[in-house]
C-alpha cells in the first residue's frame, strides 16, 4: 500500500529540518518498506487534501501551504469515533470471529486508523523520533490542543507498506 506521512507538529519546521525518505527507519525490519520524496506541487496537493478532505470536518482550517489551525471539536470527534467502536462490535459474532479480513480485524483497523486514509503522522518537534503514528494518536494528541492552536506541515514523504 502507498500512502503519505506528514510531518506536523506545533513549532514551525525549517526546510533543511523536514521529514525526509532518510528520517524513518524501513526495509528490512521495519513496518515501511520503503519512504520517497515527493515534489512540491505533489506536496500541496497532499496538504489540502489532508485538511479539506480526510480530517474530521470543520476541526481544521488551512492556513496557508504550510499552517492548519486546529477550530476545536475534539468533544464531537470523541463521540463519533466511540459510536463507531460500538457499531462495528455489534458485528463481531461467534461465527465471525474467524473471519480472515472479518469484523474483527476491520475493528482492529479502525481504531489505529480512524480516518481510513492510510495517511501516517510525525509528530516529533524536536526531529529526533525515528517513527511515524497512524492517525487514532495524531487525534488523540489534537483532542488535547486549545482551539486556534496552529499546526505547521514541515516533510510529506510517500510510503509503501
Amino acid at each position: 500500500m502507498h500512502s503519505m506521512i506528514f510531518q506536523v507538529t506545533q513549532t514551525k519546521v525549517d526546510k533543511d529540518c523536514y521529514l525526509n525518505e532518510d528520517t524513518l527507519e524501513q526495509g528490512d525490519h521495519a513496518y515501511f518498506d520503503y519512504c520517497m520524496e515527493i515534489d512540491e506541487e505533489e506536496r500541496k496537493f497532499h496538504i489540502d487534501n489532508l485538511v479539506n478532505n480526510c480530517l474530521p470536518k470543520g476541526m481544521f482550517e488551512l492556513v496557508d501551504d504550510e499552517t492548519m489551525r486546529y477550530l476545536g471539536g475534539a468533544e464531537k470527534w470523541e463521540e463519533d469515533f466511540v459510536a463507531e467502536i460500538r457499531r462495528r462490535a455489534e458485528d463481531i459474532t461467534p461465527d465471525k470471529v474467524k473471519e480472515w479480513i472479518g469484523p474483527v480485524y476491520q475493528l482492529g483497523k479502525f481504531l489505529k486508523d480512524p480516518l481510513d486514509t492510510g495517511y501516517w503522522f510525525y509528530m516529533d518537534d524536536e526531529g529526533l523520533q525515528s517513527f511515524a503514528e497512524q492517525s487514532y494518536e495524531f487525534l488523540r494528541e489534537i483532542s488535547q490542543l486549545a482551539p486556534g492552536t496552529l499546526l505547521y506541515i514541515g516533510g510529506v514523504v510517500d510510503y509503501h507498506i
